[in-house]
């Protein structure tokens, strides 16, 4: 065959940026590559696939219409991988899980606990994703499970809440005082460190629906793929303050403490999974179920 898989797989990242440097980070490919596999595509094919001038790039109505046999190859190619995944994984016994910040430190631990000790035969590995990660984790095959809070269903699968979090005020002590809980509206002159929204949409608009519910319209800095990450030492030092479940809160107990809402808020605890699960992503999500009250 003359075009290959990779050919198709620029033109479309091509299409779909209308960029050629663009489309070269998004396949971490050089550009020079991205160039010349598309001139090889438009010369298998005989025909050219986009019109390039200095006002940019755009598609040709010829490449308009392949674009979408593309498409019609790639899917066909990516449920290939999934289909060989999940037999393979029917055969090993392995799951993955794509696993959120806010549940590391205590569910997993707790999971991969019962799973070593009542279902020895099933092999799990733990990925690690940022907040809002598990989605395309599961979308891109990293993972055939996901838990974390506000999760998306994936294109290829399902997702239900099975649980709610308690959200706690993370910060050092001269922010939040001595009390066991803290109310919002007092931190009106401390910065509230958050994710991006585009990382997590539903995620990042609930926590500001929660501050706002309780009189606070907090200052956000942003622009770290976790809550507070390479910022933390903004938590220790009293200049800004983090929402997160339990299990952040306690991982970020190093000169800092959790702290109550007053009054108290949850989010939901999302469990999400590519269809169909093999048996050891069934045990995987039975097991979660018995350990989340």
């Amino acid at each position: 065959m003359s075009v290959s898989l990779r050919q198709l797989e620029v033109f479309q990242a091509v299409a779909r940026e209308l960029h050629f440097g663009r489309a070269a980070g998004r396949l971490q490919l050089s550009q020079p590559t991205v160039s010349k596999e598309l001139a090889r595509l438009e010369l298998s094919l005989g025909l050219e696939l986009f019109h390039r001038s200095s006002g940019g790039t755009v598609l040709t109505p010829e490449g308009s219409e392949l674009l979408q046999q593309a498409d019609v190859v790639l899917e066909a190619v990516r449920a290939l991988e999934r289909a060989g995944a999940t037999a393979r994984r029917r055969r090993t016994g392995q799951v993955r899980v794509a696993a959120s910040p806010s549940v590391v430190n205590r569910l997993m631990p707790q999971l991969l606990r019962q799973l070593e000790h009542h279902h020895p035969d099933v092999e799990v590995t733990a990925v690690e994703v940022d907040t809002g990660g598990v989605t395309a984790a599961l979308d891109a095959g990293a993972a055939e499970v996901g838990l974390g809070h506000h999760v998306a269903a994936p294109a290829h699968g399902r997702v239900r809440t099975i649980g709610r979090d308690e959200l706690f005020v993370i910060g050092a002590q001269s922010v939040l005082g001595e009390g066991r809980s803290v109310a919002l509206d007092r931190l009106a002159d401390v910065p509230l460190i958050l994710w991006p929204r585009e990382q997590s949409p539903v995620y990042h608009d609930a926590v500001l629906g929660i501050c706002r519910s309780r009189g606070l319209e907090p200052l956000l800095l942003s622009g770290t793929s976790r809550v507070s990450g390479s910022r933390s030492y903004l938590l220790r030092e009293g200049r800004a303050f983090a929402l997160g479940p339990r299990d952040f809160a306690q991982s970020e107990s190093h000169g800092v403490r959790a702290a109550h809402l007053s009054p108290r808020a949850h989010v939901p605890l999302d469990l999400a999974w590519l269809d169909p699960p093999s048996p050891a992503a069934r045990t995987l999500m039975a097991q979660v179920r018995a350990l989340v009250p």
